[in-house]
């Protein structure tokens, strides 16, 4: 990179779950100058869907820098008017990706139109070639990356590669401050690595969430992004959640006191109707019929954000009552249908 150059810095934030980057010049005298006021502080969440979406619309975008690298040696007001349809398809974008490319490629083209101009290369076929052969290969770079998809494997599913990567690191230390940038590639190969690194290491996947629909990096199986709303919505439904838990838990009483009730006289049929298994078996299968019984009255309460009553505890007691009646009934009629045995 030559001096005076623009160069963008970034850091990877893992607690804040952000990335800060800087734009900055390639010169070394301005950097201690940097300030939180030339950050751009962008969530992993903004990372990622930016991403996404520049990947999703790179056709309609390689259309139009195809275009513009087309008319760089070609008529002076083709290639302006094409290159301020770019910075249109750029200041109107809110995309960190799109106004990223589009503003370092800016620069890479207005500069080898200069270069053009300057040497009278409409009519110097070397120096056109030299300075149409830069761009495409800076451009062909940026190309190769968007178009593979492991690059962005941020979860580490694909076939394993390994390779070396070598990039820089600004420092910048004293008067109370130690700050460590990487400098980026024009393409943000290193970037995308660096970012997929800290994505596996903090064990982060891509879910959807269940309110606005966005995609977002979280924990496995997370629902909610952080969106305010979403979260507001989301904290809501916890508490809903907890009090219906709570709810069930005073409900319960009632389940299990029935099935207490229940289990205690069983060992008195067995004992009246001599272990038959027939008249057991019976027992069991209403058992089944009241257990359900009860959990249809509970489900009731529950959609109507009732708790327990005297209502409730009227049902609960005849409910005992009449299986009460129906077991004493089961041993009566097994005494009469075996009375000459006895």
């Amino acid at each position: 990179m030559g001096k005076d150059k623009k160069i963008l810095l970034y850091r990877i934030d893992e607690q804040a779950k952000s990335v800060i980057f800087v734009v900055t010049e390639d010169n070394e005298s301005v950097w201690g100058k940097i300030s939180e006021d030339a950050y751009s502080i962008v969530s992993f969440d903004d990372v990622f869907r930016d991403i996404t979406e520049f990947r999703n619309n790179f056709l309609d975008y390689e259309q139009l820098t195809d275009e513009l690298i087309g008319a760089i040696n070609g008529r002076g007001a083709v290639f302006r008017e094409i290159l301020e349809r770019f910075d249109d398809n750029s200041l109107n974008s809110f995309n960190f990706f799109t106004r990223y490319y589009s503003d370092t490629l800016r620069d890479v083209f207005t500069e080898a139109r200069a270069d053009i101009d300057k040497a009278g290369a409409f009519f110097n076929t070397r120096a056109l070639k030299k300075s149409t052969e830069y761009v495409n290969e800076v451009f062909n770079h940026i190309r190769e990356v968007m178009r593979d998809d492991w690059n962005f494997d941020f979860n580490s599913e694909s076939d394993m590669k390994a390779f070396r990567l070598s990039f820089d690191k600004i420092i910048i230390r004293g008067n109370d401050r130690n700050d460590i940038y990487t400098v980026a590639d024009i393409a943000l190969v290193n970037f995308f690595y660096d970012f997929s690194f800290a994505i596996h290491k903090m064990k982060l996947y891509v879910c959807s969430c269940k309110y606005c629909g966005k995609v977002f990096l979280g924990k496995k199986n997370a629902v909610c992004c952080d969106g305010e709303k979403c979260q507001d919505t989301y904290q809501n439904e916890l508490k809903n959640a907890k009090r219906r838990e709570r709810d069930n838990g005073t409900y319960q009483k009632y389940n299990t006191r029935l099935s207490n009730y229940i289990g205690q006289q069983k060992p008195k049929l067995s004992a009246k109707v001599n272990d038959d298994s027939a008249v057991l078996d019976r027992f069991d299968k209403e058992r089944k019929i009241y257990t359900q019984i009860l959990k249809d009255k509970i489900e009731e309460y529950q959609a109507e954000n009732r708790l327990p009553d005297d209502e409730m505890e009227e049902f609960y007691t005849q409910l005992r009552k009449k299986f009460a009646r129906f077991w004493n009934g089961l041993a009566v009629e097994w005494e009469k249908e075996h009375k000459g045995e006895l």
